[in-house]
């Protein structure tokens, strides 16, 4: 038995300082692990990431605004929705599935931590995986959210034997989406294009969880898998006009 629900909480300041929460609560190996992490990048896109196994609520939704907090990380995050959810069953097969929820593609949200506060657009999802991620049929994943004044775009792409390629303009599923490494072309409803790009996260899944034993021995299988995340410029030109703000994306790579 596998099971994990992992909620994901972003926001970019105006000035380009980015935070990340997280919240994951994993079932494996009969036991349950409830881990809540932090992720915090400088102008620079100096990282610092801090995670703990002591027990925390997980995110709750009150009519449009989220609320969420860990008193061992001493931590906080809130999200007012500007645009509505959506969710998509990515993947289903005889081990179980995984069903994605964007929460909110479009948010103001404010993360704080000691001395450190964090507010501005962001993005929210929640992922319910039921499949060993050593067994998903997937070699690469480039994932990423844009939001702009009034604006979101996100998009999905899985390389190997269940390739995939989904994008969301304003909540709105795309039609025609092509997602590389710097820009995601949405045919007739134009392209982004991505610039300025800082990594904040290059580092395995082991790497990234040191400090967190009975998870990495859970996780062996894709302790080597590695995780590169950018923050970056983006720039939306469509046929209403352009429109630039921040971007969130990352690449997973199987090994």
């Amino acid at each position: 038995m596998f099971a994990l629900t992992k909620w994901y909480i972003d926001v970019v300041a105006e000035d380009g300082r980015a935070a990340i929460a997280y919240w994951a609560l994993l079932r494996a190996a009969g036991a349950a692990h409830a881990v809540s992490g932090v992720l915090r990048a400088d102008l620079e896109g100096r990282a610092e990431r801090v995670f703990t196994m002591r027990g925390s609520p997980a995110p709750a939704w009150s009519s449009d605004r989220l609320e969420w907090s860990c008193a061992a990380l001493r931590v906080s995050a809130d999200a007012v929705r500007a645009q509505g959810p959506f969710r998509r069953r990515l993947l289903k097969t005889t081990s179980g599935v995984l069903d994605w929820h964007c929460e909110a593609p479009l948010a103001r949200v404010r993360i704080a931590a000691p001395s450190v506060l964090v507010e501005g657009d962001g993005y929210v999802e929640r992922m319910e995986l039921g499949i060993a991620p050593w067994v998903l049929p997937i070699r690469r994943i480039l994932w990423g959210r844009w939001t702009g004044p009034g604006r979101s775009l996100v998009w999905i792409r899985w390389e190997g034997p269940r390739p995939l390629q989904l994008a969301w303009l304003d909540g709105a599923l795309v039609a025609h989406v092509v997602a590389t490494a710097d820009a995601v072309d949405l045919g007739p409803l134009g392209a982004l294009s991505l610039h300025d790009q800082v990594v904040i996260t290059d580092a395995t899944v082991g790497e990234q969880l040191t400090s967190l034993a009975p998870l990495r021995r859970l996780v062996s299988k894709v302790a080597r898998h590695r995780q590169t995340r950018w923050r970056a410029r983006g720039t939306l030109r469509a046929p209403g006009g352009e429109s630039t703000g921040w971007v969130i994306h990352e690449a997973v790579e199987w090994t």
